[in-house]
């Protein structure tokens, strides 16, 4: 099977799946007298900072995977009527343009941590503006998800072709043995991870300033959490009922 090769070449870069999904690999770009000087209050937060960062990264990672792996090859090769596709898979590329945007500002942040090595903004702000959007574009994202996998589960029953695309595209090595049905709700797990995150960064901020500036970050991404909470269960309702009325 092809494998995109902007994601290929990430996977391939000597272990860097594994450093996804380590959040200890900061205390390796600081220096060891510098590092046996932090308190253990400074060590906490930066290790969940480090994990914020590396998260989000892997996330991003698994949104492209969801892309590349099955969004652009079911379009690509007319597996699916593109009224389905555009069903399951909805507004994705909105969803992967907003990560990629909040991947580079802390990837910004991570440079200026490996020159200054004690120093890493958490300081993730939204206008309201940006609020409104995202919980619209998440919202929108999530709350398809129940209907997204009912489409997938009867596609599968009933369409040998999809299915046999499923086997293929899902033993690829890049879902690491992720099913598709598995991939679609990483979104919604990454939307509730948010809050507790940086509720952790702010517990190990001793700035009075920077605590109360993680602080509005993780109550904005509780707001966001909630609209979509929200929506999803308005969503669910309504699918509930239609399958009822079906019957």
């Amino acid at each position: 099977m092809e494998v995109p090769g902007d994601i290929q070449s990430e996977d391939d870069q000597g272990g860097e799946a594994e450093c996804e999904e380590d959040p200890l690999i900061w205390q390796g770009l600081v220096p060891r007298g510098v590092l046996m000087s932090l308190t253990q209050q400074e060590i906490n937060r930066q290790e969940v900072i480090n994990e914020l960062f590396y998260t989000e990264r892997a996330h991003l990672r698994m949104l492209k995977v969801l892309d590349c792996v099955f969004c652009q090859r079911l379009n690509r090769d007319g597996i699916l009527p593109p009224e389905d596709i555009k069903h399951i898979f909805i507004n994705l590329e909105e969803i992967l343009q907003n990560h990629q945007v909040h991947h580079a500002l802390l990837a910004r942040k991570l440079v200026i941590f490996k020159h200054f090595m004690l120093s890493l903004c958490t300081r993730i702000q939204f206008s309201g503006e940006e609020e409104q959007k995202l919980k619209r574009a998440v919202a929108t994202f999530c709350s398809n998800q129940p209907s997204a996998l009912e489409l997938i589960k009867t596609r599968q029953k009933k369409d040998q072709k999809f299915n046999l695309f499923m086997q293929e595209a899902q033993s690829n090595r890049l879902c690491r043995r992720l099913q598709l049905k598995d991939i679609i709700p990483v979104e919604m797990q990454r939307v509730t991870k948010y809050p507790l995150l940086l509720d952790n960064i702010a517990k190990y901020t001793e700035d009075i300033e920077e605590r109360k500036k993680v602080k509005r970050a993780g109550d904005c991404c509780k707001k966001i959490l909630n609209h979509v909470n929200q929506a999803v269960k308005e969503a669910e309702n309504k699918q509930v009922h239609t399958l009822e009325s079906s019957i």
